[in-house]
């Protein structure tokens, strides 16, 4: 009879044990959920953040790019007119270098 009240006794202690045991374990559990869940808020909060001057950036550049493509459209032209005015001034060097060829010098 003293084996079955120490068996007893011995299941008792190991139930409680697991239980506490368990209990503890849960309750760790919980408080690294509890943290990991205020440092992924966090980790969001950043990465939205980090999104929005992201999108900030982008549309900074979109708006570069519209303006670098008007100044390259009057860079073209003042280029255009620049090479038109360089062969006229060459016209006019070739003339002059053939008049004052001819014309007689003292």
């Amino acid at each position: 009879m003293s084996v079955f009240w120490l068996s007893l006794a011995v299941a008792l202690v190991a139930v409680i044990a697991s239980s506490v045991f368990l209990t503890l374990r849960g309750l760790e559990a919980f408080r690294a959920f509890k943290a990991a869940g205020g440092n992924i808020g966090t980790g969001v909060e950043r990465i939205e953040q980090a999104s929005g001057e992201i999108e900030k950036h982008l549309t900074l550049a979109a708006e570069s790019g519209t303006r670098l493509d008007a100044e390259l459209a009057r860079f073209r032209r003042s280029r255009a007119r620049l090479n038109v005015l360089t062969s006229a001034m060459e016209d006019v060097r070739a003339s002059f270098g053939r008049a004052a060829a001819v014309y007689p010098r003292k």
